[in-house]
């Protein structure tokens, strides 16, 4: 096997999940998942791919802890950053706010997750970000000189090309004149997303609008496809957050806030066909990159 990647979710969930599918699909055939916790110091001693990618990695166990820091002790690998992995809270602003209150001191703490981040800062081959402000917050935290290196990029969320190719027909859908807020997984979750903060605006204004309860992602993407706006506020750092995306490509309206971290980038401010277009180079780019690592 050429790449081994490891994450804590091998599913086609959420955002990251679903990152990871379009980001392998150029080189899916040479690409095995594993996920964090299965992961065993045997079994990397007994492996031997051309190069390790790692996502999100919270989820260690004792076990996997040993055989992440021994491939990175050991061999060439790579690091994509979805959120705030250095973190125990994945963000300060989570962690501010789950703690009661205390600022994140993660970066210094004796934690394996700082073992970790200093084995990622010395040794990554490549390290990508979802947007140029998380790199920076990253940069910040652990000390790294985004002058001085080729190491750190900018990925951004990424799609299928046949989600991007659903996603332009249902821009040509009429759309309701309604707004849309999407509904939160419930706790923390509906926190952090911004949904009650969503719903003052709309609750506060004559403005009609909808809760969206969906079971799937594509459900999800045809209803609000229908939709004239979305309304998103997340209250923590959202790297890059996926739904603003597809709302774009889908002709619906956005508003949202600077959490929102990739909304002061040059793409997001273009014409819907320039986002499309720099959105479907990125699984490209991301495997060019990796191809010239091992060549």
């Amino acid at each position: 096997m050429k790449y081994y990647l490891v994450d804590d979710s091998c599913t086609p969930l959420g955002g990251t999940a679903l990152t990871l599918s379009a980001i392998v699909k150029p080189e899916e055939e040479d690409v095995e998942f594993i996920s964090t916790s299965q992961l065993t110091k045997s079994f990397c001693e007994q492996n031997n791919p051309e190069l390790w990618i790692f996502g999100n990695i919270m989820m260690m166990t004792e076990e996997s802890y040993e055989a992440i820091k021994w491939v990175m002790e050991n061999k060439k690998f790579v690091k994509i950053e979805f959120d705030y992995g250095y973190c125990q809270y994945r963000g300060p602003v989570c962690h501010q706010v789950l703690s009661g209150g205390e600022k994140c001191d993660c970066p210094d703490s004796q934690t394996a997750y700082n073992v970790i981040y200093s084995l990622i800062g010395e040794r990554a081959s490549h390290i990508f970000f979802m947007s140029n402000e998380q790199m920076e917050i990253h940069a910040d935290a652990l000390k790294y000189n985004l002058e001085a290196s080729e190491r750190y990029s900018v990925l951004t969320s990424c799609f299928l090309p046949e989600d991007l190719d659903m996603m332009r027909e249902l821009r040509k859908k009429e759309k309701n004149g309604k707004y849309a807020v999407i509904d939160g997984q419930g706790g923390w979750h509906s926190m952090a997303k911004g949904v009650d903060e969503a719903l003052n605006v709309v609750k506060g204004s004559d403005m009609p609008f909808e809760l969206l309860k969906t079971d799937t992602h594509q459900e999800m993407l045809h209803k609000l496809s229908d939709f004239s706006c979305l309304i998103f506020l997340p209250l923590i750092h959202d790297t890059c957050p996926r739904v603003t995306i597809e709302a774009k490509l889908m002709g619906v309206g956005l508003i949202t806030n600077v959490k929102s971290q990739h909304v002061s980038e040059y793409w997001w401010k273009q014409p819907v066909e320039q986002i499309e277009k720099y959105i479907s180079e990125r699984p490209k780019i991301f495997c060019q990159k990796i191809s010239n690592l091992i060549s």
